[in-house]
């Protein structure tokens, strides 16, 4: 469990806390992943796009929480540092982490970085302190009830006028789990011809052993139980797509 401060900020002997997922399969292969974000498999460029067309319609100086952060390569395209007054990311890859570090330097003293669990990590936030909180392609991860607390505790860390925005691989809402996994493999193996075959293999591995994607409908059924009372699509491609949850109407 991490101590925040009374600002808000972690604790500096809380950050970077070793946590080892025996699940996390995908990320202990960054290679791979970054070798997918490359060649745009998982519509990368037109998410971050969308995430930066909302990100500028909100009023700043932002506090900024991205759960699932990753390397955060692509952060600062998204979210220019001069709107920024504090950003804080979690991650279960300390590897990640380290290479996120470098990225995030145009934010200087204004980052924090956690090697934990991100719903651990939501359940230790303050109460009403951030902006905007994001994340991208981590929540599939979790499982049903997982997610209604990712949910609840997301809201309950916004500000009134808070945002969540949510990048992550959805079902169609007349697919079931396992016409998603077999049609999304399907694409893969025709489409990702970059990766090689080990890499394809390693990948189908992980999505049907660790994925567990929803419908938007059924992820907008928990939004506006924890207290969210607007759902926008931002963008969609294939099973990729991007949404916008706001705390008030309008």
């Amino acid at each position: 469990m991490h101590h925040w401060n009374s600002d808000g900020s972690v604790s500096n002997e809380d950050r970077l806390e070793t946590v080892v997922d025996p699940i996390d399969v995908f990320r202990a292969q960054w290679g791979t992943y970054q070798k997918v974000i490359r060649e745009n498999y998982m519509f990368h460029r037109e998410i971050s796009a969308a995430y930066r067309t909302m990100i500028d319609t909100l009023p700043g100086p932002l506090k900024v929480l991205d759960l699932g952060c990753g390397d955060a390569c692509q952060i600062c395209d998204i979210l220019p540092p001069g709107r920024v007054t504090e950003y804080s990311g979690c991650d279960l890859s300390r590897q990640a982490l380290d290479i996120a570090r470098k990225n995030l330097a145009p934010f200087g003293n204004r980052v924090r970085l956690l090697c934990d669990d991100m719903l651990a990590v939501l359940k230790a936030a303050p109460d009403n302190h951030f902006d905007v909180a994001c994340s991208s392609y981590a929540l599939h991860h979790l499982s049903f009830e997982q997610k209604k607390s990712f949910f609840i505790e997301c809201r309950r860390t916004l500000r009134d006028k808070g945002v969540f925005i949510l990048a992550d691989i959805m079902r169609e809402e007349d697919e079931t789990p396992a016409d998603y996994y077999d049609r999304y493999i399907g694409r893969m193996e025709t489409e990702w011809v970059t990766l090689t075959e080990s890499e394809q293999s390693s990948v189908q591995e992980h999505i049907r052993s660790c994925d567990y994607p929803e419908s938007p409908s059924v992820l907008q059924s928990m939004a506006h139980e924890a207290g969210f009372h607007r759902c926008q699509q931002l963008e969609k491609r294939t099973w990729h797509q991007a949404w916008c949850y706001g705390c008030v109407d309008g």
